[in-house]
Formats: C-alpha cells, structure tokens, sequence
C-alpha cells in the first residue's frame, strides 16, 4: 500500500458529527486500512469538487 505524503500547510478542524456518520466512518477507515482522518479529507475532496462550479470561492 502506497504512503501519502505528509500534509502541507495542515489546519485543524474540530466539527461536531452524528453518532452514526461517526460509526460509518470508522467503519469504511477499518475496512480500507486508513485513517478516520484520511477518509474525512478524501469526503471533503469529493464535496468540494462537486461543489466548486457553485460558489465564487476559488480553490
């Protein structure tokens, strides 16, 4: 399994969730042998990706 790389300039994110996104996250991170924190930044990709011909914010 290939190593990602460390992340450059990281922020911290301190969000509130429900306890079952919670349980499904840890669940795909087990399955996949990832992080919950990896998992969570590739679902945020994906969101901001789908998202990024809607808003004037450009990344």
């Amino acid at each position: 399994m290939e190593r990602k790389k460390k992340l450059v300039g990281p922020v911290t994110l301190f969000a509130a969730i429900e306890a079952k996104q919670h349980e499904l996250l840890r669940a795909i991170a087990f399955h996949e042998r990832r992080s919950l924190a990896d998992v969570v930044r590739q679902a945020l990709s994906e969101f901001t990706e789908r998202h990024k011909a809607r808003t004037l914010v450009r990344v």
